[in-house]
């Protein structure tokens, strides 16, 4: 046994031989530590089953797909360790210790092939009479990735097909009444079901675990069944699939405790940078067998020219890391190292004034040129009544951060208060001596050339701004419009090229926005999608948009960079 690559595998990352992050250190140690103690739980390994079962895949098992098809799939040292626990663990009773494992590793690594080899070995190799094997996911689609490449793997192995019938839709082992088949959450019903295997891909894909705990409730009448998540990281930290992950990692630091879930989790670890090759073994134990490490220095520099989109799935899809949102566009990071105060008095500048349709949040963002970038200044207003219902409903809710900011301005009731808008904007208070000038005005403190609007909502503001002569112009919603201002604000903040005073709101819908793309690749900021008020961000983009429309007028030109 202490000779078996698997076993030797969990010694080099222990002793630090093997570059590995956190939680599969600990998934390494805590075998190690169940071999010495594990016999005190009714624990036993048995490293000739364990061994029989990396054989049948490095005998029995192909690939089906790219350079290596054809040839057998020879499992690589860390696919070993997991097999080697999976197969070697045995309760006192004689049934399988683990009934569910936890697989995270980032993509190209071999993970679905070794979940549809997982899967070939529950139909034929364990002997299970009238065994039920699902591959699942939400949709169809997805569920039958893993099946498709294990009907490939049945239909290239003499020693397979000697045992099985593949056909499109399944694959049976006649002798022993089993098959294997896909399913998802959109199949008419999910009931029923006898679950000897169920190997569930890109977990993190999954809304809520419906189809999780369907297959976890059909195992109840099998002695060995096997529940088998195999997943990159995803964006939504809400999901079943990064609760699994947090109960796993919990598991793994003694927090809690389960001997029947296996969990290894290959990521980067808190802390190391993204950028550094060095650190990329972490995510990606394949790298330099089955994964050439040009393939991902390619798809960084992707990540650092395009940025957005680009960077959250370099991050999730390989290198393992969760993110916050599926279409986070520009990172906090990158927006808070571009803080700057300055003095814009008197300054030349454009603005962008996204109006609340009723009782929300009102922004007026104003953009001024500044070398080759812009200097951006946010203020914005809210209903009272607003405020506290929001506060009353989530007391912990980020509008209470903004009471006492001096750029936001709380005003009484429970609409839009269009006077404090024109106040600001204009200057124009109507009082009861008549209209007067508010002398901290933006017309009267800065050369605005034209503020942006939005037509929606906004025909009497519109009017009365215009009748105090503000340059008030509308400015388009669609994609026509609002891509190419958005594609120059990522360029800028990506290059450091737009500068802010710290504005906590802009900070804050910014992290808000996810992106909308249409056929052509043009891009717009998703009211709809995003996960809070994004209209700050909406404002800016209106000002920069209005700006670059006229580039005569100013002694900036800046280029429109596309990152379609």
């Amino acid at each position: 046994m202490h000779e078996h690559t698997a076993h030797v595998y969990a010694l080099d990352v222990v002793t630090g031989k093997i570059i590995a992050p956190k939680y599969v250190l600990k998934s390494c140690e805590r075998y190690l530590t169940d071999l010495d103690t594990g016999e005190e739980r009714g624990l036993e390994f048995k490293p000739n089953v364990a061994g029989a079962y990396i054989q049948f895949f490095s005998k029995a098992i192909r690939h089906t797909v790219g350079e290596w098809d054809g040839m057998p799939f020879d499992p690589l040292p860390w696919q070993q360790f997991i097999l080697w626990n999976l197969y070697g663990w045995f309760r006192e009773d004689g049934t399988r210790r683990f009934n569910y494992a936890y697989i995270t590793v980032a993509r190209k690594n071999g993970k679905t092939t070794l979940m549809s080899g997982c899967a070939l070995a529950a139909l034929v190799f364990d002997q299970e009479k009238s065994a039920e094997v699902y591959f699942a996911a939400t949709k169809k689609d997805q569920a039958k990735i893993g099946f498709d490449e294990a009907q490939r793997m049945a239909s290239a192995s003499g020693p397979l097909r000697r045992h099985l019938k593949a056909g499109k839709h399944d694959i049976k082992a006649p002798k022993l009444n089993a098959r294997c088949t896909y399913l998802s959450s959109d199949r008419d019903t999910l009931d029923g079901l006898n679950v000897h295997f169920a190997g569930i891909d890109e977990y993190h894909a999954h809304p809520t675990d419906g189809v999780a705990n369907v297959l976890r409730s059909g195992m109840q009448a099998r002695r060995n069944p096997m529940h088998l998540t195999i997943t990159t990281a995803g964006f939504n930290k809400e999901s079943p699939c990064y609760e699994l992950q947090k109960t796993c990692k919990e598991i793994l630091d003694g927090v809690k405790h389960d001997d029947a879930q296996f969990a290894i989790i290959y990521e980067l670890d808190e802390g190391d940078d993204w950028t550094d090759s060095s650190t990329w073994i972490k995510a990606n134990p394949s790298l330099g067998v089955a994964l050439r490490p040009q393939l991902l220095e390619s798809q960084l520099q992707q990540a650092l020219n395009l940025g957005g989109s680009r960077e959250v799935e370099f991050k999730t899809k390989h290198l393992n890391k969760w993110v916050t949102a599926s279409k986070t566009w520009i990172q906090d990071e990158i927006w808070t190292k571009n803080q700057r105060e300055i003095d814009l008095s008197g300054r030349i500048c454009w603005g962008g004034l996204d109006l609340a349709s009723v009782s929300d949040m009102t922004a007026l963002v104003m953009v001024y040129p500044e070398d080759d970038g812009y200097h951006v200044r946010g203020h914005y207003w809210l209903p009272s009544d607003t405020v506290e219902q929001v506060l009353q409903r989530d007391p912990g809710h980020i509008y209470r951060n903004f009471l006492e900011l001096p750029n936001v301005h709380i005003t009484d009731g429970n609409v839009t208060d269009y006077s404090s808008i024109r106040r600001m904007v204009s200057g124009i208070m109507n009082t009861p001596e008549g209209q007067q000038v508010d002398e901290n005005s933006i017309m009267h403190n800065f050369q605005a050339q034209r503020i942006a609007f939005d037509r929606y909502n906004s025909t009497q503001i519109a009017i009365d701004l215009t009748d105090d002569g503000v340059p008030l112009v509308p400015f388009g919603q669609g994609f026509v419009s609002m891509s190419s201002p958005t594609k120059q604000l990522e360029v800028l903040v990506r290059t450091g090229r737009i500068w802010h005073d710290g504005d906590p709101v802009l900070r804050w819908a910014l992290g808000n926005v996810e992106l909308k793309l249409d056929p052509a690749g043009n891009i717009k900021a998703d009211k709809q999608k995003s996960g809070g008020k994004i209209d700050p961000i909406v404002a800016m983009v209106m000002g920069i948009g209005e700006h670059m429309k006229t580039p005569q007028e100013t002694e900036q030109n800046f280029d429109i960079i596309s990152l379609s």
